[in-house]
Formats: C-alpha cells, structure tokens, sequence
C-alpha cells in the first residue's frame, strides 16, 4: 500500500538535499567538491526510495532498493575522499584507494545484478497498511552476499576512521580538533546507521539525517575547525607577540586582550578591570569612539622602571557591512627609539658645555610657553662678556669655558631655575623670566660674583645685560633676543657691570645710526672726508710728523669731528671702510711731499682693531707704497694695546712682517688700557705714545710721575722713542722735558689743521 506520507517527507528531504547543494556550491569552500558529491548520491538515494513508496510493483522495489545500496556505499566513498585529502592533503593513500574502488566495482555489480536474481538480498512488497507512520511497506531479507557491501562500507570506514584516531593522539595543540571532528561526524553516522540496523528506523528518518550529517560535517570542516585552529593559532600569536593588543565592544567591553598588554601598562596581570579602566581611560582621552584610525605615543610612567614610551594605534573596527562592532588598541614599546629621538632632540637643542638650551632650543621653548601662557609679565633677559676672546686669547680656552659654566650656573640656578635659560652663542646667555622673580640687585650680585673669576690687573671682567619687556607673546623669539641685544650696543665703556632695558627710542636710534652710516658710506664714496694733520714736536720746537686724524667735511654741516660719526661707524662695522679711506690719504699726502720742505716729515696713521679681521692688513699697506711709491717708514703705524690682546701671536706676526716691509710701528695710548709689559717685550714697535690723561686720572700725581719716568726711562732701554700726546700747558712741555720725553703732540703746539694750513703754518719749523 502507498504511504503518501513517506511520499511527502522523502520529497521534502530531497528538497532539502537539492538547497544544500546549491548552497555548498555557491560557498566553494575547501572539499566542497565532495561535499557536494556525497549530498548528490544522497539525493539519488532519497530518489531510489521515493520510487520505492510510490509502487507496489516488486520489480521496481528490487531495482530501487539496489540502486540505494549503490548510493549509499558511494556516499560513503565520498566520505573517504573527503577526509583523506583533509588528513593527507598530498595524495599520499593511493593505494588503499585503488582497492576501495575495486571493491566498490565489485559491490556494484554485485548489487546491479541483485535487480535480476535476488541473490544478495530480496523483497517483498506489503499491500497493508503501513504500520508505522513513515514505512515504506517494502521488507528486505539479506541473504549472506549482502554482508559484502556491509564490509566494503565498514573498510571505507576504517580507511580513514583509523588515521584520524591516531592523529587525535600524535598531533598538538590545536590541530587535534581537526581529527576529534572528522571522528565525531562520521562515529556519528555510523552510530545512526548501526543503530538503524537493529532497530530498523524508518528510511526517511534516516535519510533525513543522513543529509543532516552530511551538512553539519560540511559546517565544521569548511567553517567550525578551520575558525577554531584561526583563533587558536591567533590566540597563540597574540601570547608570542611583543605588541600588545586590546579589542572592545561598542560598549567599551573587553572582548580580547593578550598577556603583553598588561606588562606594558603597568597593570598587574589579569586584572581586566584595571585595564578596562585604563581604556576607557584612553578612550576619554583621545575620542577613540569617534575616530576612525588615531596613532600616538603614550608616556607611562613606572615607579622602578622608569618612563616607558609606548606607540599606540587605535580604530575602530566594522564587520562585513560596514556597521561598528567596536574598536581596538595595538600597543607597542617604543620606549628605545623615543629616548634616542628624546636624546637626540636634547642634542640639538641643548648646548653642550652648559646644558642649557642652545638658540634653537631657547627660541623653540619660548615660543611654546608664550603660547600656552600668554601673560604679559614675561621679559626677556639676554648677557654678554665684554671682550670675551681676551679671555680665551690671555688666560686660555679653559678659563674661558669656566667662566661660561659658572655663568651657566648662575642663571640656572637660585632666582631662574624656574626660568627657561640659554647659551645662545659663545659668551651670550638669555633667560626668559617674569617681572615678579626677577630682581636687579640680586642680577648685579651674582654678576659681580662671576666677574671676580678673573682676577687680573690688566683685565676686568664685565658682563652687560640687556631687558626686553615682552608686549606681544606672537612676536618672532629672534626678534625679542635681537632687542634684548640691541640694549646692550647702547651700552659704552662704563666700568663695571651694566644693566639696559629696551625701550622704542633704542629701536630709533638704531634706525638713525644706519641711517647716518649710509650717508657716511656715501660721504666715503664722494671724498668728503679728508685728514687733518696735528703736529708730531721735538723739545726743541722742530715739527718731525704728524698724525693724520679724520673730519667729515659735510658740504651742508661743514667739518664734523670723530665724535660724530665714529661711534656709529663702529656699531655698524663700517669702521674699516673709513679707515682704508684714511690711510689712503695719507699715502697720497706723503707723495705729494716729494720735492718739497715736508719730505722729511712722516705721517701716522690708527690701525682699529677690528681692521686686522675685515681688511689684509699687509696687503693694503704695501700695496699703498707700491702705488704711491713712498717709503714704508715715512709711514707710521699706530695700534692699540687692545688690538694685541685678541689673538696676539697672530697680530704679532702679520706686525712682524710689516716691519720687516719698512713699517715703523707705534704702540698709542700705553697705559691707559690693559698694558702689559710683555706687549714691550713682543712687539717690535720704534715709538711708545702715552697719553696725557695718564697724570690726569690720578690724585697722586708724584706716584704717577715716577711710573711715568720708568715707562720712559724703560722705552730707551729698548731703543723707542716717546709720544705724549694731549699736551695743553706750558707747564706739562717743562715737567715732560725733564722725564726725558721725546716728542710732544697737543694743542699745546696746534690743534689739528687741514693739510694747507698745516703746510702754511710749518713750512719753517720742520726738520730740513
């Protein structure tokens, strides 16, 4: 009898079979191939039976039922397929599958032929009622040929059934979960169909769940296992990484964290809810929920091990269609490479003899701090040692860069550690401060203090300080050091140590003083200044010289003396220019002499410090005698002290090739700077000129008598001959006369004149 229901259930099965394998084919996943096999001769098989339920003829059943013995061993050897390239992904069972096929050749004839002869199983059709719900009314009675196919699907079976249980013993880790599945699956059908052959289940039941385990072994071999072994292989990565990493939830829960994690947060291990507090924490911090990507480096501060310096990046994260699950944090100690940019930063920044901030750092700093604290008490305090490099040229390197430490120290520490302080080049430092912290009492103290390092009789340390007041925290740092700076130019000779600040009329001043010294460049361009000439006198009234001394001959101000434009030509450093002006005169003077009463005078000429850095010295000179061919010892050579005392071996040497040429040289103004009897020593000068003001400058004047009469004295020892200049009174001639002064020079004789008068007034009085 037909049984509809079986009928219904089978089609719907079959239905069922044909979805997933539409399905499996869609996915394409690794084996599906026999996946798609196996659920095909499933398919067949629900067939065969459907046929079966739908006739009474025992012809049809015998035919059917054989073909679902087919199916099934295929169905099995499709399983055998399907695990062993999953366990031996290399083909390594041919052999065994060259005898699986054999007795599958085998068990299908055996069963084709069954169709005709009945010889390994028979039927018999049953015309009742169903007695159970789902029967197809079909007996099978399997004679003893049946039991072959029962033992080709138990070899297939085996074949890899055993393999997969000794890889569940000889594999590791993870990887035995690959073989415990493939165990469990199949174990699984083979329970049903074992089951089914004592209990004899109805045949949709157990197709139904044929095509049921079918699907699940595709699920967790193509989906479930490789997920495990990914996350287990992740999980063992995340263990081994030297990076930490966090992900979260949208709700900020922790939904995986590796063990590196809480070491470079400084979080006790396993304490999630500290390190939960501590994302959430970075989380506040940096927005992370609203940032797609974000990247910086976090400081942690130990309280044994230090700052460490960790990398961060964060983002969110989305699944396949773009909606946020959450976000993550990659963590990674950067700690080495931040203190080598740390260090490498406080390199470039610091200096390295003090270890306050160099210029870059200081202007760098600076501007930072005005910017966060725009308040408008901050000055600006920069320091400068006046004539440093006679420090280093007298007392040598070591001093020099004593001296420099303790001026380090002394803004670094006290009243300014609280500052932002700075070498800023050499023997200038600069502090950035406030008006409340900063004292000018407690300044000039400390700098007196530094400027007793030096202890010397010929040399007094001075150290300048120039104030700006910031007013505008967005102006240029530079230029807030170059007005500090500017201060300072205004200061003068004063002795001791000076404090200037800056105000608008500096900034003025300054404008002018270029301004007048493009006029003097122009005035130089144009011959407008000329040399006045001041008579060089013997004691007995014969005029021996002169010393060639400049004016500016304005054609609207008339003749302008040196203290009008000199100061500003030295400021500029436009000195050396007039200078050369100078000396050119000069020259042309002495040859325009030739053949005349004056060809016996000789004229002399300053040499400025600063002219033995911006001229050759030697070359302008000689080249002067060789242009006017006059003789070099016609012209005098006047220098300073001072002009000795930075880098004296090396102007001792070009002073020594000089007078080798011809040059006689004249030390002006001894005793009035820093004098040193060495200089008398080394130098190879003809003439000593003294200033008058030695005598003036003192209220003993019989002490200053006798050093002045052991100067002179001394000068004849060494062949020089002395000129005092200054020379006003009668009573000054009489009592140098008796010192034994060589040459007088002052008002006393004659102010200085214009080459023509000189020339009208003398004609008589020089030595013929």
């Amino acid at each position: 009898m037909i049984n509809y229901a079986a009928i219904i259930c089978l089609f719907l099965i079959l239905i069922v079979n044909a979805i997933s394998i539409y399905v499996v084919n869609r996915l394409g996943k690794l084996y599906s191939i026999y996946s798609v096999w196996a659920l095909g001769a499933s398919m067949l098989s629900i067939t065969a039976n459907m046929v079966i339920a739908c006739t009474t003829y025992s012809g049809v059943v015998m035919a059917c039922e054989s073909m679902y013995y087919i199916f099934i061993a295929y169905e099995f050897f499709m399983f055998y397929k399907l695990f062993t390239s999953y366990i031996y992904p290399s083909n390594e069972t041919k052999t065994v599958e060259y005898i699986i096929r054999g007795l599958l050749v085998v068990d299908t004839a055996l069963l084709i032929f069954n169709m005709f002869t009945g010889f390994v199983f028979s039927v018999h059709v049953i015309n009742d009622k169903p007695a159970r719900f789902l029967d197809l009314g079909v007996f099978i009675d399997n004679h003893e040929p049946a039991y072959f196919h029962y033992v080709v699907c138990f070899i297939i079976s085996l074949s890899f059934m055993v393999p997969s249980i000794i890889r569940i013993f000889t594999s590791k880790g993870i990887y035995k979960i690959r073989y415990i599945a493939i165990v469990a699956l199949f174990g699984g059908l083979e329970t049903i169909l074992g089951v089914n052959f004592y209990l004899d289940f109805p045949v949709p039941v157990v197709l139904f769940l044929n095509t049921l385990m079918i699907m699940l072994n595709y699920y967790i071999m193509s989906y479930y296992v490789p997920e495990k072994i990914k996350i287990g292989t992740m999980e063992e990565s995340l263990k081994r990484q030297s990076s930490g990493l966090v992900a979260y939830d949208n709700d900020g829960n922790l939904a995986l964290v590796n063990e590196i994690t809480f070491e470079l947060l400084n979080i006790p291990a396993d304490d999630l809810d500290a390190l939960k507090a501590k994302i959430d924490e970075l989380l506040e911090k940096r927005d992370g929920r609203n940032k797609i990507y974000d990247r910086w480096i976090e400081e942690i501060k130990g309280k044994d091990l230090g700052t460490k310096y960790l990398q961060i990046d964060g983002g969110t994260l989305r699944d396949r269609r773009g909606n946020k699950i959450g976000g993550f944090y990659s963590i990674s100690d950067h700690t080495a490479e931040q203190n080598a940019i740390i260090s490498e930063h406080y390199k470039l920044t610091h200096d390295e003899l003090t270890g306050l901030y160099n210029k870059e750092g200081f202007y760098e700093i600076v501007k930072e701090t005005l910017k966060k604290e725009p308040r408008s008490d901050y000055m600006l305090i920069c320091t400068n040692v006046r004539d440093f490099k006679i420090i280093n040229d007298l007392f040598g390197f070591d001093k020099g860069n004593e001296i420099i430490q303790k001026i380090a120290a002394m803004i670094n520490t006290g009243t300014y550690q609280k500052d932002v302080t700075a070498r800023i080049v050499a023997d200038q430092f600069a502090i950035l401060t406030t008006k409340d912290r900063y004292d000018a009492t407690d300044m000039s103290k400390q700098l007196a203090e530094v400027s007793k390092l030096i202890a010397s009789s010929y040399y007094s340390m001075t150290i300048h300080c120039g104030i700006y007041n910031i007013t505008n925290p967005e102006m240029e740092v530079s230029l807030m050091c170059d007005r500090a700076n500017m201060a300072i130019s205004t200061i003068r000779d004063e002795p001791g140590n000076t404090i200037v600040t800056y105000d608008d009329k500096m900034m003025s001043d300054i404008l002018h003083d270029r301004q007048v010294a493009n006029q003097l460049e122009q005035a130089i361009d144009k011959n407008q200044f000329v040399i006045f000439l001041q008579p060089q006198v013997t004691p007995l009234g014969e005029v021996i010289g002169a010393e060639a001394l400049v004016r500016w001959d304005d054609p609207k101000r008339g003749i302008l003396t040196p203290g009008v434009f000199i100061d500003i030509l030295e400021k500029t450093g436009c000195l050396y220019k007039l200078d050369l002006h100078v000396w050119e005169l000069a020259a042309r003077q002495l040859a325009a002499w030739k053949g005349t009463p004056f060809e016996r005078l000789n004229i002399s000429v300053n040499i400025s410090p600063k002219d033995f850095y911006y001229v050759d010295v030697f070359k302008e000179f000689t080249g002067l005698v060789n242009k006017y061919d006059i003789s070099p010892s016609k012209l005098k050579l006047e220098i300073t002290e001072t002009a000795l005392m930075i880098e004296p071996t090396r102007q001792l040497t070009l002073i020594g090739k000089l007078n080798n040429f011809g040059f006689d040289f004249e030390i002006d103004d001894f005793g009035t700077g820093y004098s040193s009897l060495s200089l008398l020593k080394d130098m190879p000068a003809e003439i000593l000129k003294i200033d008058m003001e030695f005598l003036h400058e003192t209220e003993n004047e019989q002490r200053s008598k006798k050093i002045l009469e052991s100067i002179i004295s001394l000068a004849h020892e060494l062949k020089m001959k002395v000129i005092t200049e200054g020379v006003e009174y009668e009573h000054q001639v009489k009592s140098l006369r008796e010192l034994g002064c060589d040459i007088f020079q002052g008002y006393y004789y004659s102010k200085p004149l214009p080459v023509s008068e000189f020339e009208e007034k003398y004609r008589d009085h020089v030595n013929k």
